[in-house]
């Protein structure tokens, strides 16, 4: 299938105005908790005289109180590619401390999304071509459970049992206090370890949703009357599970899963706060709990920027793997 011009225009028209949406909520959100961050750091660090004050409110941008004349500032920095100094981590560019706490998020989140719905996939499949068995009932028991009840319930129950109760896995971080005196292979082995509870926790929190949504996609499939034609002709079963049933059923889910990738960076406050885990969720609380404008503009703003581009990619991508959209 052929892209037509005016859809490529409109999907990447749509994208951009929501992107310059997403940067001046990015802007104004943060200004309504209130709070002036250089009062806040200069009394953190014991420089609380009014001269050091003004000094860094004309360092930071904050001397003029016109909105607009920093909103002008923010957009002028953002094309140069500047997120800006953090407040509290001064004078560390806001870059530099997302770059740092990223690939922890990334490690823990990417994993738990594919493992959720790889496996949700499955069971959902398996489901709803035993419709009725005793896996299909138990499977829909232990989903409607699991997408009842909060997350971060269910990682506070995980530590109690398999880090308090059975001391197999440590109770939060990502590395041991000794991690630097580790080999190579003990550095990994160690952040594998710390990484387990974390991964288990976002992949039960969201394999609930995809087991009902691919089970109720399929079962909507099996009615149709191709699935009965080929039956009739006599296709395998196998054939006809996976090639034309599970096949089909796995197309609404597509947008589901780039929708998730597009979270991913922002996806797992919750759990890295209850496991003290040092990515973007934990850097998240901190930002806000010490008024740090930029670096909360710059992890709101790679966020808004990963999901925009993940549901571009989606609007571009689904065509392709479904012929019946219509390219208009």
């Amino acid at each position: 299938m052929r892209y037509n011009s005016s859809y490529l225009l409109r999907r990447i028209g749509f994208a951009l105005v929501t992107f310059f949406a997403a940067i001046t909520l990015n802007f104004v959100l943060p200004r309504v908790v209130g709070g002036d961050p250089a009062d806040y750091l200069a009394s953190s660090r014991g420089l609380g005289s009014p001269e050091t004050i003004k000094a860094l409110k004309v360092q930071f941008g904050l001397d003029n109180p016109s909105l607009l004349y920093q909103y002008k500032q923010y957009l002028w920095q953002l094309l140069h590619g500047n997120l800006g100094i953090s407040y509290v981590n001064y004078p560390t560019p806001v870059l530099e401390i997302v770059m740092k706490a990223l690939p922890w998020t990334l490690g823990i989140v990417l994993t738990a999304t594919f493992l959720s719905y790889l496996l949700g996939w499955l069971i959902g499949v398996k489901g709803a071509w035993k419709a009725g068995s005793a896996f299909d009932n138990t499977t829909l028991f232990g989903s409607f459970f699991l997408n009842s009840i909060p997350y971060f319930w269910v990682a506070i129950v995980i530590i109690l049992i398999f880090s308090l109760k059975l001391g197999w896995f440590p109770m939060g971080r990502a590395m041991a206090a000794q991690h630097d005196i580790f080999t190579p292979w003990g550095k990994t082995k160690d952040i594998l370890h710390h990484a387990i509870l974390p991964v288990t926790t976002l992949m039960l929190a969201s394999i609930a949703g995809h087991i009902l949504v691919l089970r109720n996609n399929l079962m909507r499939v099996l009615s149709e009357d191709y699935m009965l034609l080929a039956k009739a002709k006599g296709v395998s079963v196998r054939r006809r599970k996976y090639m034309y049933g599970a096949r089909n059923a796995l197309l609404p889910s597509f947008t589901g899963l780039m929708n998730s990738l597009g979270h991913v960076i922002g996806g797992a406050l919750t759990a890295e706060i209850v496991f003290s885990y040092p990515g973007v969720g934990m850097l998240t609380l901190n930002a806000v709990l010490n008024h740090d404008f930029p670096l909360i503009q710059g992890i709101f703003l790679c966020i808004a920027v990963s999901v925009i581009f993940f549901n571009l990619l989606a609007d571009l991508i689904y065509p392709l793997i479904d012929p019946r959209v219509a390219l208009e």
